[in-house]
């Protein structure tokens, strides 16, 4: 079997609609606009408050790349 280099094909997508439904335990940080960090397997995924109403209330980032924007916390998700 030979090596091949990951492409952007190769790898998978990471969707935010199967990530705002992971059940996901997020602890407050001190940081004023990113409120929530999680550690989730080796990734560290964080929570940005936007401005809103002119922008989406939430952004997801998983280890600082943003995965997306939305407006409703997830149930699955609890804060401590």
């Amino acid at each position: 079997m030979m090596n091949q280099p990951l492409t952007q094909e190769s790898t998978p997508r990471i969707s935010l609609d199967d990530r705002l439904k992971t059940n996901v335990k997020w602890f407050r940080t001190q940081e004023p606009t990113a409120l929530w960090r999680a550690e989730i397997g080796a990734d560290t995924w964080t929570v940005r408050v936007n401005d809103f109403p002119e922008e989406h209330l939430y952004t997801l980032f998983i280890n600082d790349g943003e995965l997306g924007n939305f407006d409703e916390w997830p149930r699955q998700w609890s804060r401590t």
